[in-house]
Order: structure tokens, then sequence, then C-alpha cells
């Protein structure tokens, strides 16, 4: 006689959006949303990147059943991802989306810069990230140089060379084919293929002025020529008038000798 031996309930696991609150300055902040917004307009203008994703602090799981294993970056750069599957999600589940961040960076603050430095680095090589950058909002007061990047060879991280660049710094990300370049007080991202800066909210606005500018001239040039367009038909209209008069006056100075 047999019998049959049924398993442990299936137990709904979860996973907490996050990551906890943390004080943040507001430069620390800006940067982290002038960033999210240049990569994501980028990747959206661009007709063979459909499958990115761009997130910023949020938490990513990267062990099913395991909630414990989560890292938030600041910023987090995906490939292969089924947008579908994290589109409008509070966090990032790495066996749902389909792809790992492969690039990812930190903003440093007093209180993460520890964290930054020496938690982090392990979360995100066991993640599987094959870069990790630190930016330092403040210019140099928690790192020097205020930009740094490593790059993951043979299971370890390497340092990625940063260059000076006027009165900044320069790092080339592999991971994104872009350039990471200080320009106090932003990180601006330079398109190393097409050779342009990626669009950041300060420079869409700039553009947006500039077009309402050109508009507006536009505007006053169409009514300045129509102006010009009326008062030409005033004298025209005059001109036919007078010859009209005048040819009145000899028809009657022609019939009256």
């Amino acid at each position: 006689m047999s019998s049959i031996v049924a398993g442990p309930p299936e137990v709904d696991i979860d996973y907490p959006e996050g990551p906890p609150s943390v004080p943040e300055s507001d430069s620390h902040t800006t940067r982290r949303a002038e960033l999210l917004f240049a990569l994501r307009h980028w990747y959206a203008s661009r007709g063979d990147t459909q499958d990115a994703w761009v997130s910023s602090d949020i938490n990513v799981y990267y062990r099913e059943g395991d909630p414990k294993v989560v890292v938030a970056p600041d910023l987090a750069v995906a490939f292969g991802v089924d947008v579908a599957a994290v589109k409008g999600k509070s966090v990032y589940k790495v066996w749902e989306a389909g792809a790992a961040p492969c690039f990812a960076l930190e903003i440093a603050s007093p209180r993460t810069l520890r964290t930054d430095l020496h938690v982090k680095p392990a979360k995100y090589a066991s993640l599987g990230a094959d870069e990790y950058w630190r930016l330092d909002p403040s210019g140099g007061e928690l790192l020097n140089p205020p930009l740094q990047g490593e790059r993951r060879q043979a299971g370890s991280w390497v340092p990625i060379e940063v260059v000076p660049e006027d009165d900044g710094l320069r790092g080339r990300s592999e991971a994104l084919g872009l350039d990471l370049c200080w320009q106090p007080p932003k990180l601006r991202l330079w398109d190393i293929a097409a050779g342009v800066w990626l669009p950041d909210p300060d420079d869409l606005s700039e553009q947006a002025a500039l077009a309402a500018e050109q508009a507006a001239r536009a505007d006053e040039q169409a009514a300045l020529a129509a102006a010009q367009a009326a008062r030409a038909d005033e004298k025209a209209a005059a001109l036919r008038a007078a010859e009209a008069e005048l040819a009145e006056l000899r028809a009657r100075l022609d019939g009256n000798p």
C-alpha cells in the first residue's frame, strides 16, 4: 500500500521595495536625476537598444528565493532585458528581467561612503556587473579623485583609467560605449561613436527655449511680412484709385474742348 507525501506548501516570498530612506544632499539627488534622464532619453531615441533598461535607487534582487541578496544602485544599466517584465515595477528581479545590470554607479555621501568602498564591490561582483563606478558630487571631499571606476577582469576589480581634462576628469565605460566626464558640478556622458553629448534636462530646456525663441522670431518675421504686404496692397490700391481718377479727368477734358 503506497502513500502520497505532500511537499511543503508554496510560500510567497516578499521582495520589499527600497532601499531604506537615507538623507541625500541636493547635489546627490540632482546628479542622480540628470544621469537617469540622460541615459533613458538616449536609449529611447535609439533603434538598436530596445532591450536596454536604466534603473535608479531601487532594490535589485539577484538570487531568486532569497530577498536578503539585494543591492540598490544609484544608477544601473542592463541590456537584454524583458522590458515588459520590469516596466513600472518597484523592484528589479534579475530572473524576471532576464539580465543583470552590467553597469552600476554610486554617488557618494558621508553616510554611504564606507559601504560604497568596502561592501558594494563584492555585491556588484556577485551580481555579475562588468563595471562599478563611484562619483563624489562634492568634487573631492569624499573621494580622490572624485570620479572612480573599476572593471571586472578574471574575477577581480581592476581600476579604469580616469584622466584629467580641462577642469574635470574623463573615464571610458566599455560597458556603455560612453565616456564619463566629470565637469563640476555635473557628470556628463559622451557618446563615443556619435561624438555627441547625451542631453540632460538642462540641455533640453535650453533647446526648448531656443526653439521657442526661434518660433517667436519666425512669428515676428511673418507678422512683419504680412504688414509689409498689407502696406503694399494699400499703396497699390491708392495708385489704382489715382490712375482711375486721372483717367476720368482726361476723359472729361477730351469730351469738353
